[in-house]
């Protein structure tokens, strides 16, 4: 069904979802003007350092902004029950050396605490780690058929903007509990935590970027790369979620080169934490074209 999923079928999902606006499906809410829907993103070429970091930099005003339709992932289980927002906006600019997305999408509420029953927004950037006539699924790809993924994270975001990796003492301010074993044993507490003595990415307890570099061949094959080069930044106000992230055009391990004048298929996902999105309960959209200007 991965294979099988076409743009055709998204603009009719869309469309669906366009008539049920009303009953909270958000398109699009702006005061500026409403982008074209689009399945060509550009990514022209600026003389300055991208501003992966900085969602809100003046260059962002170079790039052409497309809406990019979205559609529940009812691919494989768990599946999303309903669609949460029906598009997400896209920009793209690169300097020769990186390369930087800007995606918006509107959200009243910004979830970046995940907790017992509580889930983070999040938005990911999907490109194949190859170059090829034909992409491979949009579902994470394939056998054989890598995918290159950046995903940000709403609660890595807040972990980096407070200084502090959020704990349970700031979802439940009202928490008591003994000594740790940090306190007591030191750097030898890690065996007291396997996640973050396996290197999980998420039990780290510092973190330098919000954005996860990773791979995939398909459903459940996710893999964190060691080496993190991904940067990236989110910024929530005026009830919009705008997010800027950017890695080195030179991917390896990750994939092959993104050179200036080449085209790539590049896909996206998106994760309303209020609504209970994550995990595959997520919105996505189909490979729409990216094109690195020369």
């Amino acid at each position: 069904m991965g294979d099988s999923m076409t743009r055709g079928a998204l603009l009719g999902a869309a469309g669906v979802a366009a008539v049920g606006a009303a009953a909270g499906v958000a398109i699009w809410k702006s005061g500026g003007d409403r982008p074209d829907l689009g399945d060509r993103v550009v990514a022209a070429r600026v003389p300055d350092p991208v501003p992966g970091d900085d969602p809100r930099a003046g260059a962002w005003g170079r790039a052409e902004a497309i809406r990019v339709l979205l559609a529940a992932q009812t691919i494989t289980q768990p599946a999303l029950d309903a669609l949460g927002i029906g598009d997400v906006t896209v920009r793209a600019l690169h300097d020769g050396t990186s390369l930087a997305l800007r995606l918006d999408w509107e959200d009243p509420d910004a979830d970046d605490v995940a907790s017992l029953a509580r889930f983070q927004d999040a938005v990911a950037v999907q490109i194949p780690a190859a170059s090829g006539a034909k992409p491979p699924s949009v579902a994470m790809g394939g056998p054989g058929q890598a995918v290159h993924i950046l995903q940000w994270r709403a609660t890595w975001q807040r972990d980096i903007d407070s200084g502090h990796r959020t704990g349970v003492a700031d979802i439940f301010p009202r928490v008591v509990h003994d000594t740790t074993p940090d306190q007591l044993l030191g750097d030898a507490a890690v065996v007291y935590y396997p996640g973050r003595h396996a290197g999980n990415p998420l039990a780290q307890l510092g973190r330098t970027s919000p954005v996860e570099e990773a791979v995939a061949e398909g459903f459940g094959t996710l893999a964190s790369l060691p080496q993190q080069r991904a940067a990236g930044r989110g910024v929530h106000e005026d009830g919009w979620w705008r997010v800027a992230l950017s890695i080195p055009m030179q991917r390896a391990p990750a994939g092959a080169a993104l050179v200036p004048g080449s085209s790539w298929p590049v896909a996206f996902a998106l994760w309303l934490g209020d609504r209970g999105n994550r995990g595959s309960r997520k919105q996505f959209a189909d490979w729409v074209t990216l094109e690195v200007a020369a």
